[in-house]
This record gives C-alpha cells, sequence and structure tokens, in this order.
C-alpha cells in the first residue's frame, strides 16, 4: 500500500519496523550555507524536529545519499552531530556529491553497511555513486553482492535503497542521470521474488513507480524539491519532505511522505542551476 499525501503522517504501530528515510540533504561546511535560496542545514532540522515529535521512534532512520553538498569533512561533522543529538538509529549511503571515503572517516558516523536485518526483514543498500560524475552506475562489485545477498536471504523479504534511481521519472534532464546499468539490476531482481520494494533519492521529489515488476519510490530532499515532469532543470515551491515505511510481519509495506508545511526556508525557485 503508498498512502500518499503532504500531510499524512504513520500511525501509532507495534510489532512491525518502522523506517524512515530521509535523502539529498546537501549540507555544507558552514551552518549557514544556502542551496537554491534554503539554508540546508536549518531544513534538515527541521525534519529532525518533525521525527523528534512523532509518539514512536523509528527502529532505523535510512539516509539515501547526497548528504553534504560538495563532499566536506565539516559537512558530515555537522550530520553526525544532529543525528546523535536526535538519539536516531541510522543507516547510510552515498550519493554522487559525496564523498564515501571522507564520511566513513568520521568518527561519529556508524560504518557504511550495505545488508541489515530487522526482524524477518532484510535492508539492503546500493552504492550507485560514481566518482566525479552526476549520474549513477552499479560497478560489477554491487550487482555481485546483490545477486548474492538476494539468493541467501531468499526466505526473507526484502527492501532495496539506493540514491539514483535505475529508470526514467519523467523529468528529461534527470533521466539522463538515472543508474546506467538499470538493465543488469533489472535482470537481477526478476531472478528473485523476495524484493518487495525499491527506495531512491537523487531526483528531488516524490514519485511512485514500478520498476523490474517492484513498486520503486522516489523520496523528496530535505531541503528543496525539483519540479516534476520538466525537460529541463525547474524547483518546485514545495518544502522540505521525508517517507515514512512500514515493513509488516505478512511481507507487506505501507508508506508515505510528510513535507514540513510550516518551514522557516524559502526556496528560490528562480534559480537555473546549482
Amino acid at each position: 500500500m503508498d498512502i500518499l499525501g503532504s500531510q499524512v503522517e504513520p500511525r501509532e504501530t507495534k510489532g512491525i519496523i518502522r523506517i524512515i528515510q530521509i535523502t539529498d540533504c546537501h549540507l555544507g561546511p558552514q551552518i549557514d550555507y544556502r542551496l537554491a535560496g534554503v539554508r540546508t542545514l536549518g531544513s534538515f532540522e527541521e525534519v529532525l524536529a518533525r521525527l523528534g515529535r512523532q509518539p514512536q521512534a523509528p527502529d532505523l532512520v535510512m539516509v539515501s545519499g547526497d548528504i553534504a553538498a560538495h563532499g566536506s569533512r565539516d559537512a558530515y561533522r555537522h550530520f553526525s552531530q544532529r543525528m546523535v543529538a536526535a538519539k536516531l538509529n541510522y543507516s547510510w549511503l552515498p550519493g554522487n556529491h559525496d564523498d564515501f571515503a571522507l564520511m566513513a572517516d568520521i568518527p561519529a558516523v556508524p560504518a557504511y553497511t550495505p545488508l541489515l536485518a530487522r526482524g524477518d526483514w532484510r535492508i539492503i543498500s546500493l552504492n550507485t555513486a560514481v566518482p566525479h560524475r552526476v549520474g549513477g552506475r552499479l560497478a560489477d562489485a554491487e550487482l555481485e553482492f546483490l545477486a548474492l545477498a538476494l539468493a541467501e536471504q531468499a526466505n526473507h523479504p526484502v527492501v532495496l535503497f539506493m540514491h539514483h534511481p535505475p529508470m526514467d521519472v519523467g523529468c528529461r534532464w534527470l533521466d539522463r542521470q538515472q543508474v546506467a546499468n538499470g538493465e543488469a539490476l533489472a535482470a537481477i531482481l526478476r531472478s528473485s521474488t523476495n524484493v518487495k520494494a525499491i527506495f531512491t533519492g537523487h531526483v528531488h521529489q516524490q514519485a511512485s513507480l514500478e520498476f523490474a515488476g517492484i513498486p520503486l519510490y522516489c523520496t523528496p530532499s530535505t531541503c528543496f524539491q525539483f519540479a516534476a515532469l520538466q525537460e529541463d532543470f525547474a524547483l518546485a515551491d514545495l518544502p522540505p519532505g521525508y517517507r515514512w515505511i512500514n515493513l509488516y510481519d505478512n511481507g507487506t509495506i505501507e508508506t508515505g511522505v510528510v513535507f514540513i508545511e510550516d518551514t522557516e526556508e524559502k526556496v528560490d525557485a528562480g534559480v537555473k542551476g546549482y
């Protein structure tokens, strides 16, 4: 089930696994760093504050890349300090703006863990980032890891997280940045029956799609959103957001998106790129 809407909040739940996905934070080296008019650290803090007001803490926060705007050490320090203060259990994967090795070197940041177990569920992360490139690609090692992990976890339901979508989202300029070898990923997924959903970032917008017969969800950024269905770069007048995901014992999923409607940040929709 996919519950959509800007103010849909997950209900209080017991006996299930609750995940929050945050993505594309684009934090800068300075606390007042702005991108497209938005103080990205401020909008990130707004998202964390909203999570802190929920009646039930998530079992896991998945951070799906572009944590930093330029891969700076100070950006990762800002991120880790806020996550520690929020007392959130989290896992992360890199995006095209991240410095994977540098982030992994920050002492307060947990180790990159591409396979996690939560109850009967398995959570797999794939690294689609290519150094010095905006677009994504899955290295042979990533594809081999996925095929092996799905075979070994064949008796468990799986959710898959990655930064770049492996398919078109309807924005021509963004579609040129998708996972370049998505067909190799699709071949692996079609040979497995236990992947229940795919969750991505990068495109700064909410979308519900299907890839290789599997539901695929794109998640809004914690800072600003790209306008949907555009030929060229364009920003939407939408606030910061995040996605919640409930994983049930029977292998089904419930998910929805929340936007921070009372944000203090204002996007500069006239920006032509970043």
